[in-house]
């Protein structure tokens, strides 16, 4: 009957003394700059499955922890480490600490710790507090004064190890606002600090690696890429809804307008002044019980926004949250950076875009109810930035183009998709001819055939003077050349609401007139692709695959390459199933085989099975433009897409 007394007056007494422990540090000395101590304080959280780990062993702690309500982590999930030794320290680029432990502190019961930074000691890239187990420890970088510890701080310093990052040299700033990107996400801690590294990797990872790689390069001169440019984005899309009511597969196609301007110091003004687009759904539980949505819309636009152009040539854009509400729906889209790699010194740009999106309900006054979260929405696109001609003339347009050819296709019953390579030759009077080829295609329910392409002889071409493509053997079209007439683009879509949609994109690049010498040469690789397999009345499976921007194919010799980077996954079992998604680290070898024209075939044997590109390289190998299959051990090609490859160079372009 005594007993509460003693805990109630115990309890205080040690609340007090680790209170006194976590405002503590090994150092009190006045910052170098202001004459005044530097204080850093923030929140340690983890994962619960590594949380023990982390701190000091307490038989108290366990009380503690009852009596003390922990604090909110940024992450759902996360929970407070408290009675942690936080250190404070540098370390090099590849991570390791130099030189000895500059203070120290312990985290108290709700996690929070206050460290004073020891004289001469400034915010920095390198300067690194961490918290630490036997088989785990977790870092933040000292960027500013209030400094979380958590998975995402860890996830960020990994990247820029990983990217060859000069730590010390980081510009602050850009730390801080690349963090606050990350944070703005809608993660559920997992079970430990691997598998939430590897969600943040799946979820957030291309966005850092995009941001990374542009503070890590310098300023480009934009005056090079100004001028007015047509853009096409084929894009491929899931969808799926939290109840498991039904889910879409989608493809997209956007054709804009855009005039690049010099905006002083490596910034490009982009003024987006019109866009068309084609979209088609088909959405349901499973394939053969689907209905189809099939759209086109198009409208003029007055967008300025800003992109800043590296001297290794990306030109990125950040994109901010958003938040969009239509009539029954609402949807909000993360931050995201898109990196655009330009093509040697030409006004000629591709990317591999990825977004996302979680779709809410509307209230009834019209705007988003976050209580009433619905499903979440993927979407992968391939797209091109051509600068346009100002004087274009049929002499203009000669000789052999490798020709590329991606192409989806839906209906009640049907998805399918279907690749093709072939040669076009010009002949500089406004005709063109087909060579023979081959497709690929595949289907839920149709399986997979191939056969040669059709040919054809003497085909108009109509081409306007600012490089848009007409029409061809009579035939509307919609595309166009490049200023300097040596890239082509071209895009259809054609359906009809409720019964069929199929939209297609084409590529073509001017072939050499000798074997172009990729040897030594290290490109960019920029994926786009999809698995279909199974019964389009159960189980009918897709995948979306897309290259993580630092994914690259170095060419060791003119026979070999070695591929390296991040293959990101998106996939449902089923149309009504949830999306999963992940992302995929490789390391392989292809063989390379180039021909006299430039044509090429790139073959990676894998563990299941063999990835084959291809297609062709362009006359002086900067540019690749390739069909992807892939031929499982068992059974047929399960996989088709689009790989285009840029080279890049300079000391910029490390991984």
């Amino acid at each position: 009957m005594n007993f509460k007394p003693f805990h109630t007056l115990a309890l205080m007494a040690l609340l007090a003394a680790l209170a006194a422990c976590g405002d503590s540090s090994s150092s009190s000395s006045d910052d170098s700059d202001t004459g005044q101590a530097r204080t850093v304080t923030g929140t340690a959280s983890a994962p619960s499955g590594m949380v023990a780990s982390l701190r000091a062993p307490d038989p108290l702690r366990v009380v503690l922890d009852f009596l003390i309500q922990p604090a909110a982590a940024a992450i759902t999930g996360l929970q407070p480490v408290n009675g942690a030794t936080v250190e404070l320290i540098r370390v090099d680029n590849d991570g390791n600490p130099v030189g000895e432990v500059l203070a120290t502190t312990t985290t108290s019961t709700t996690g929070d710790y206050t460290l004073t930074l020891p004289q001469g000691v400034n915010l920095a890239g390198n300067l690194v507090v961490r918290i630490r187990g036997a088989d785990a420890q977790m870092r933040a970088q000292v960027v500013e004064e209030a400094v979380n510890i958590d998975p995402t701080s860890e996830f960020l310093l990994r990247e820029f190890i990983a990217q060859g990052t000069d730590l010390e040299q980081l510009v602050i700033n850009e730390v801080v606002k690349l963090k606050g990107k990350v944070e703005a996400f809608d993660l559920t801690a997992g079970a430990n600090l691997t598998d939430m590294l590897e969600q943040l990797d799946a979820e957030v990872g291309d966005l850092v690696e995009n941001q990374v790689a542009v503070i890590n390069d310098g300023g480009g001169d934009a005056a090079t890429v100004a001028g007015h440019y047509r853009a096409n984005a084929f894009s491929l899309g899931l969808h799926d809804s939290d109840d498991q009511s039904g889910g879409t597969f989608a493809t997209d196609l956007y054709t804009s307008t855009f005039t690049f301007s010099d905006g002083g110091d490596g910034i490009v003004d982009l003024n987006l002044t019109g866009e068309e687009s084609a979209e088609g759904m088909l959405s349901g539980n499973t394939v053969s019980g689907a209905w189809l949505d099939y759209g086109t819309s198009g409208e003029e636009m007055d967008e300025t926004f800003s992109a800043a152009l590296t001297a290794s040539g990306i030109l990125s854009v950040e994109g901010e949250f958003e938040e969009e509400v239509d009539d029954e729906h609402a949807f909000r889209f993360p931050p995201s950076v898109y990196n655009l790699q330009r093509v040697g010194d030409r006004g000629l740009f591709f990317q591999v875009s990825k977004e996302a999106a979680v779709r809410y309900g509307v209230t009834q006054d019209g705007a988003l109810n976050p209580d009433d979260r619905r499903g979440d929405e993927a979407f992968r696109a391939l797209e091109v930035f051509a600068r346009t001609p100002t004087d274009f003339s049929d002499n203009d347009l000669d000789g052999d183009f490798g020709r590329v050819y991606l192409a989806t296709e839906m209906e009640q019953g049907l998805i399918a998709v279907e690749a093709e390579t072939n040669v076009v030759s010009f002949n500089g009077n406004g005709n063109l001819n087909l060579a023979t080829g081959t497709f690929h295609r595949l289907g839920v329910g149709t399986g997979y055939e191939t056969g040669a392409t059709e040919t054809a002889e003497n085909l108009s071409v109509i081409i306007d003077g600012d490089g848009d493509i007409v029409a061809i053997g009579g035939e509307p079209e919609d595309g166009f050349i490049n200023d300097t007439h040596d890239f082509i683009s071209l895009m259809r879509a054609e359906g009809s609401d409720s019964e069929f949609a199929r939209f297609d994109t084409t590529l073509m690049v001017k072939l050499p007139q000798a074997t172009p010498d990729v040897a030594g040469n290290r490109y960019r690789m920029l994926l786009l692709s999809l698995f279909l397999e199974g019964n389009p009345a159960g189980g009918a499976n897709m995948e979306m695959y897309a290259s993580q921007f630092n994914t690259f194919l170095t060419l060791d010799s003119a026979t070999q390459a070695t591929l390296a980077g991040g293959i990101n996954e998106v996939s449902k079992n089923n149309l009504a199933a949830n999306l999963e998604t992940s992302v995929d680290e490789v390391e392989e070898s292809f063989s390379v085989d180039v021909a006299a024209n430039g044509a090429a075939t790139l073959t990676l044997e894998a563990d299941d099975g063999t990835n084959v590109l291809d297609g062709f390289f362009n006359q002086d190998a900067s540019l690749g433009l390739f069909t992807l299959r892939f031929e499982p051990d068992q059974g047929d090609p399960n996989e088709l897409g689009l790989v285009v490859l840029v080279e890049v160079t300079g000391d910029n372009d490390e991984d």
